[in-house]
């Protein structure tokens, strides 16, 4: 089991990397259920008992980015990711499942961007604000190709020529 100390030295969980995995029958400790084996070979089951009830539990990818932050262990369902438990403390609580914190070296921390990342992040922002824009333009571009007709009809009365 891989754990990490906090400044007061005390021992919070950080189990890595789970997967789903087929126990043997008599291994099984829920029958037909789906199982997941951290990298050092615990069941997700057994080794949900050892995080403690007063503390906060994440769960982060491979990218020590968070994607999840809890206080019930129950509620987690860690494929693919690892798990942590951090003192439940208001600088922890800080944190979000945005994509914009990670867990490194024990601590969650802002999270930062690679430039590769950034680039994707302007791109996608940019594909969101050109959409938002095409929504607002398109029905004013509408009323105004429609109006036009009416406007030329409108003016005819205006001035007298009831066939425009």
């Amino acid at each position: 089991m891989k754990t990490t100390k906090n400044k007061t030295s005390e021992q919070f969980l950080n189990i890595k990397n789970f997967t789903p995995y087929t126990p043997e029958p008599e291994e099984a400790l829920l029958t037909g259920a789906a199982h997941l084996k951290s990298e050092d070979g615990q069941d997700w089951y057994t080794c949900q008992k050892l995080f403690s009830a007063d503390t906060l539990k994440i769960t982060y990818d491979d990218n020590d980015v968070i994607t999840c932050i809890t206080r019930d262990i129950s509620g987690l369902w860690p494929a693919g990711q690892s798990v942590a438990e951090l003192p439940d403390t208001d600088e922890n609580r800080r944190a979000d499942i945005s994509g914009g914190w990670q867990f490194k070296d024990g601590k969650v921390v802002q999270r930062v961007y690679s430039p590769e990342e950034l680039r994707k992040k302007a791109e996608a922002e940019k594909v969101r604000r050109l959409a938002e824009a095409e929504s607002a333009i398109a029905p004013l571009v509408r009323a105004v190709k429609m109006k036009l007709p009416q406007m030329r009809r409108l003016n005819g009365w205006k001035h007298g020529n009831f066939t425009a």
